[in-house]
């Protein structure tokens, strides 16, 4: 069977791989019922990608949009899920930040998350594993993206679109669903056009889980609205409000290795030559402090006016506030004692207080210039974030890995969390300038010139205290990169495109927001990018295509001096090459094919870590290098019932820069029923229906693995009205 899985992964990667619905999509149905055309969304905006008003077939850049129509035909339930679902991007739980992901062979600070196209200064730790009922579409950049959103987007920026308010009609959807695990999702939301200049919008959420390991439940909510005046043909506003919250009772902390002698049910699922394994026995205990907590509260405020001056020429201007409060009280780091036979744990209790507000202007102007059609964009920016975090790290009794009798949290004193380093508050505040450029020239009509430039002005300030020796410290850094890039598009024909483009990004040695006093001193690390690609669309419109080649360079990455390992010093390098191909092909009015696949290699090209330790050659940790996916819906002709299925290859991985653990890859199979009912579209879904054993990330210890949920299933019912 497995190898017949593998296969049918292989099968996807000859077809290349399709993975982003069409926005404009009419309805669900429409894309189950597959008499329409492919739904790769070339022809749609591109906001994620420039602010030219270019389309993805005229960006020199792969683009991948994973839309609400699309979450709902795979049943793609989270963020997570859905960034699993976009072409070489592999997405994880690591709880201390939630939604993490891989792209193109970079993790971490590489990747810059959005929020309806607002990038929050720390936004590794801003992310959640939000509900996609609230959102209109994600949207996923690959390649550096500093020109539109600063440092920090060396790999790639993904953006979370809410569903917003749109003139013109009036309509709802409410949704339910119900599933192992003790699930249940629900959903309700709707547009309302108060007359022909204003229009409402409101999408409320709630996700309630017991979770599939024990005592790991989870409840999380959203408020989504926003307000749409147009009081002139030539002004339009919009103003936004989003609520988030969520809260992991005792959250899954994910499973670890123990000798193969101590395990009962030992599992090949990680390789190593330390005699480790994962027992299957355990994979279910929660070994988490039985009053654990991780939660999280945010909210945005955002308005955006967008003013018409003529034909030619637009002001638009973006304001937008964020406030979250986050706090994670667990036990994280568990390990195995083999003189003991126990599992000791850490403690760690961390609240974030996060602020942060941006303002973004710009004018943009689409006309002529010398006989040639030319769009240009020119603009400001300005960002405020204060940041303020305890900290507090202990351990607490060790427990039996069958029966574990968990405890409690201990008391938040000297005496439980001793040692310097171990009770610290800290204070960061960043303050970052920036002016932008871009613009897209016809050198003809089949020819497009498309370049962009930022300069970015950052001032950071931190203060830290050390609760257990009394030591303060201040600091701060400033920095003033530039990054660029230039491409080309040109028409083979019209419905056929190939471009390539260069770029230059930034990004700091770790988060603005957590640096220590050591890495604040050195400069921001640098990247450059090449990537070369087709866009297409054949056989009338069924058949959309997209491949891409790149290869992403980083220099000055955080290494030792070769001479003297003790030292820290810049001048590490790491890079990546690949290929991405995607494909969404209507073969028959009843039958379609979306596939995609991602190839690539990552590595260490100079890294020394401590002890004089060469990394060199090694790949990056959570990278896995190769990703295919293949789906198939089949409707009946005489029946309003629709057949689906998705298979997912996702290759093998590291849990740390030494390679010392790899986790097999894994294949994972869903398959669906879907019945086009007069009440509704209700759908039954089976979720990796060959109960594979996989893990998703690894973090904290490398001998600690997140895994994937076993088999389950789930009923949904979606009405729209």
């Amino acid at each position: 069977m497995k190898s017949l899985l593998l296969a049918a992964s292989a099968l996807g990667a000859c077809f290349s791989p399709a993975l982003a619905y069409a926005d404009n999509a009419t309805s669900v149905d429409e894309l189950l019922v597959t008499g329409r055309p492919a739904a790769l969304a070339l022809d749609q905006a591109a906001p994620a990608a420039n602010r030219l008003g270019l389309t993805n077939r005229e960006t020199p850049a792969t683009l991948d949009v994973v839309g609400q129509q699309r979450m709902q035909v795979e049943g793609l339930r989270t963020s997570v899920e859905a960034f699993n679902a976009a072409p070489g991007v592999n997405g994880g739980t690591l709880p201390g930040s939630v939604g993490v992901t891989s792209m193109r062979g970079f993790t971490s600070a590489a990747i810059a998350y959005l929020f309806d196209g607002v990038r929050v200064t720390g936004s590794n730790s801003s992310i959640r594993n939000f509900d996609t009922f609230n959102f209109e579409r994600i949207e996923v950049l690959k390649g550096p993206a500093s020109v539109l959103y600063g440092e920090g987007a060396l790999a790639g920026a993904i953006n979370l679109v809410p569903k917003r308010a749109h003139l013109g009609e009036t309509n709802g959807e409410a949704l339910i669903s119900i599933g192992s695990f003790d699930t249940l999702r629900t959903g309700l939301g709707g547009n309302v056009a108060l007359s022909d200049t204003v229009a409402l919008r409101a999408d409320v959420s709630l996700n309630r889980s017991s979770g599939w390991v024990d005592d790991t439940g989870s409840l999380t909510r959203a408020v989504t609205a926003s307000l749409l005046l147009k009081p002139t043909e030539r002004l339009t506003i919009t103003l936004s409000g989003d609520y988030y919250d969520d809260d992991y009772s005792t959250a899954y902390f994910g499973a670890t290795l123990v000798p193969a002698a101590f395990a009962r049910d030992p599992s090949n699922l990680i390789r190593n030559s330390q005699g480790l394994v994962l027992d299957r026995a355990t994979i279910k205990r929660n070994y988490n402090v039985d009053d654990g907590e991780m939660s999280s509260t945010s909210w945005q405020l955002r308005a955006r006016a967008d003013y018409r001056l003529s034909d030619r020429w637009t002001l638009s201007n973006e304001l937008a506030w964020y406030t979250a409060d986050r706090l994670w009280k667990n036990s994280e780091d568990v390990t195995f004692n083999a003189a003991t036979g126990r599992l000791n744990r850490s403690t760690t209790l961390i609240a974030h207080d996060h602020q942060y507000w941006v303002d973004r202007a710009y004018a943009a102007f689409d006309g002529p210039l010398l006989g040639r059609r030319n769009r240009f964009t020119v603009g400001a920016e300005y960002s405020d974030t204060h940041f303020v975090t305890n900290r507090r790290f202990g351990a607490t009794t060790p427990v039996d890995r069958f029966n574990p009798l968990r405890g409690r949290f201990p008391e938040v004193t000297a005496a439980n969390f001793p040692g310097a380093g171990n009770r610290v508050d800290w204070t960061s505040d960043a303050t970052s300038a920036a002016i932008f450029a871009e613009e897209a020239f016809n050198l003809t009509t089949r020819w497009l010139l498309v370049g962009g430039v930022r300069y970015d002005h950052v001032k950071l300030d931190r203060r830290t205290l050390d609760l257990n020796t009394g030591a303060a410290a201040a600091f701060g850094q400033t920095y003033d990169p530039i990054s660029w890039r230039v491409g080309t598009v040109y028409d083979l024909a019209p419905k056929t495109q190939i471009y390539g483009q260069f770029s230059h990004a930034v990004t700091p040695v770790s988060s603005f927001l957590f640096l220590n006093a050591a890495n604040a001193k050195f400069d921001l690390s640098a990247g450059d990018a090449v990537e070369v690609g087709i866009k297409s669309s054949l056989w009338n419109d069924r058949i959309d295509l997209t491949a891409a080649l790149y290869h992403i360079a980083q220099d000055d990455i955080l290494t030792r001096d070769p001479a003297n390992p003790a030292l820290t010093v810049q001048g590490g390098e790491q890079s990546s090459k690949g290929v991405e191909v995607s494909l969404s092909a209507a073969l028959t009015d009843q039958l379609r094919i979306d596939a995609s696949a991602a190839l690539l290699k990552s590595k260490f090209d100079t890294l020394i870590e401590a002890g004089g330790l060469d990394r060199a050659g090694n790949r990056p940790p959570n990278v896995p290098e190769q990703m295919f996916d293949l789906s198939a819906y089949y409707s009946l002709a005489t029946l309003p019932l629709t057949f689906g299925a998705t298979v997912r290859y996702d290759g093998d991985f590291y849990t740390s820069n030494a390679n010392t653990y790899r986790v097999e890859a894994r294949t994972v199979v869903d398959a669906q029923v879907s019945w086009r009912a007069p009440f509704g579209r209700l759908t039954l879904r089976g979720r990796n229906l060959f109960d594979t054993l996989y893990a998703d990330w690894s973090g904290y210890g490398a001998t600690q693995v997140y895994l994937g949920a076993p088999r389950s299933v789930d009923l949904t019912l979606v009405r729209s009205f």
